[in-house]
């Protein structure tokens, strides 16, 4: 299980210990995920944007491997 998540913007690196975070923290912040991936996905289109993103993308990482 990966403990810290590491996010590189330009020269910064920032490190976050994820355990640290409160539950009742964690629990709101995926709450608000959630419903923004619900409004994202209830806009007309959105499922098939998605999936030929998803199509291509797929396609991309297999050649880069």
């Amino acid at each position: 299980m990966i403990s810290t998540q590491e996010v590189v913007t330009s020269a910064y690196s920032i490190k976050i210990d994820v355990h640290l975070i409160p539950m009742h923290v964690r629990d709101e912040l995926s709450k608000f995920a959630l419903s923004l991936v619900d409004e994202c996905f209830s806009q007309p289109g959105a499922e098939k944007r998605y999936q030929k993103w998803l199509k291509e993308r797929r396609k991309r990482l297999q050649t880069t491997e």
